[in-house]
């Protein structure tokens, strides 16, 4: 994996979107020693007369072998930094991500001292935020049961990390069916008790289940709870968005003013 690449004719990578997509299109810059213009999910891409696409088919055993050469030859670390990195959807982080291999795999394990660098910056800055984001989102997320006795929380995060906390829902709610729906992504994650299995789905953004009554007087309490707690002398707003920035609050049961719309039946 050391070999050096060259630029030749300017051309585009266009993958599907997935991680896995991603690294099979990394696995065939190494392989043809190219260094592409841009690395683009199909979904954001427009023809160019100037460059050359080269349309990347997702292949999961190359996926896996240039994951494994990653932790072989740079780091375990450097695997996580790239998998959160591409997670972030930040413009342009595919080449970043291209770029922090292409040095990890002359220098090794110590591509992330490389502080000069701005893609190692970028690779290490926006793997933070989402980690950053998923690790608040564990404790801001709501379930609410639904109608039919399952349990729906929907949230707009900045990144995509529904991923990042199916594992932690699962562990904390291992007897309930579950759903963590991204309205802005359109996609959610769903758990079967039964089965002890989540699966990432396509979810439509307007849908909403319909809550039982049940919820509505839990929520009642946990309202009541919340503004008994509270005291006035102590409050301090600038500390409050610190820990629970306003963004998430629409989508919070204990904040005045949210815009959720309960449904019972």
């Amino acid at each position: 994996m050391k070999s050096k690449l060259n630029q030749g004719a300017k051309k585009v990578y266009v993958y599907d979107g997935s991680y896995q997509g991603l690294l099979t299109a990394l696995y065939w810059s190494f392989k043809l020693k190219e260094i592409p213009i841009k690395i683009i999910p199909e979904s954001k891409f427009k023809d160019d007369l100037f460059y050359q696409k080269r349309k990347i088919k997702t292949d999961n055993e190359k996926a896996e072998f240039l994951s494994e050469q990653i932790k072989k030859y740079i780091s375990k670390k450097a695997l996580h930094n790239v998998f959160r990195a591409y997670l972030s959807e930040t413009k342009k982080i595919e080449l970043y991500i291209f770029r922090y291999l292409f040095t990890g795999f002359k220098v090794g394990k110590s591509i992330d001292e490389f502080l000069t660098k701005d893609y190692v910056l970028k690779v290490q800055e926006m793997c933070q935020k989402v980690a950053r984001e998923s690790h608040r989102l564990k404790g801001l997320i709501r379930l609410q049961e639904t109608a039919e006795g399952k349990y729906y929380a929907a949230v707009e995060p900045d990144y995509r990390v529904l991923i990042l906390l199916a594992s932690h829902f699962k562990n904390r709610f291992s007897t309930m069916d579950w759903i963590i729906h991204d309205l802005k992504r359109e996609e959610a994650i769903i758990f079967s008790a039964a089965d002890q299995e989540w699966l990432l789905i396509n979810l439509e953004k307007d849908f909403m289940p319909k809550f039982s009554k049940k919820e509505q007087e839990i929520q009642n309490l946990w309202c009541s709870f919340f503004t008994a707690v509270s005291i006035q002398n102590r409050k301090n707003p600038k500390i409050q968005q610190q820990f629970m920035p306003k963004k998430y609050w629409k989508h919070l049961i204990e904040t005045p003013g949210s815009s959720r719309q309960f449904k019972s039946n």
